[in-house]
């Protein structure tokens, strides 16, 4: 796959605000927050909270965030990417005008699917259990801004991935709504 180049001069500006060297301890702390083991892990302890604090009611939300993350990185991985082929800033930069803090593959930005998975996974928990949507919403802004920080993402891979995200989270609801209903359906008339 061909990748292009196509940020505008507010786009940069932005990467290299929150490109800044913030030092070895915003560093770890910027690395860690994009560690796929950190994004699963906050995810398996928010479905564990939601269980634990919903019980039986947890099976909507439950379904929904699979069907949300489903949605938001397959889907964004094999269709969204490819569609819009975007170069990440580390390889679109000249070198020496960037600070990479983390390796990134050579493939698509666009949108980041970092933010957009945090997000399906927020939006969701917070529909399930508003109490929670501070947390969630908050560690989705922070593994998002971490992916700029990092210097592997532009600021609008960053709101695209927030909007898909958003999207994907929808989608897992409104699906998994549908399911229930069904189900309730079902246990009436059967």
């Amino acid at each position: 796959m061909v990748l292009s180049d196509f940020h505008g001069a507010l786009d940069l500006r932005l990467f290299q605000v929150l490109n800044q060297d913030g030092g070895p301890l915003l560093d770890t702390v910027m690395r860690a927050l994009s560690t796929r083991i950190f994004g699963i892990g906050f995810g398996v302890l928010l479905a564990a909270i939601l269980l634990a604090r919903l019980g039986r009611g947890a099976a909507r939300p439950l379904l929904a965030l699979a069907l949300a993350i489903l949605v938001s990185d397959l889907v964004g991985a094999q269709l969204v990417r490819p569609l819009f082929a975007r170069m990440r800033p580390c390889y679109a930069l000249p070198p020496g005008t960037f600070r990479l803090v983390a390796a990134a593959a050579n493939g698509p930005s666009l949108p980041s699917l970092h933010a957009s998975n945090m997000f399906a996974l927020g939006w969701v928990v917070s529909w399930a259990r508003p109490r929670l949507a501070p947390l969630a919403l908050a560690v989705a802004v922070a593994v998002s801004l971490s992916r700029v920080y990092l210097g592997v993402h532009w600021p609008s891979d960053i709101a695209a991935g927030a909007l898909w995200g958003t999207f994907a989270a929808a989608v897992g609801w409104a699906f998994a709504g549908r399911f229930e209903a069904l189900q309730v359906t079902r246990r009436r008339t059967g």
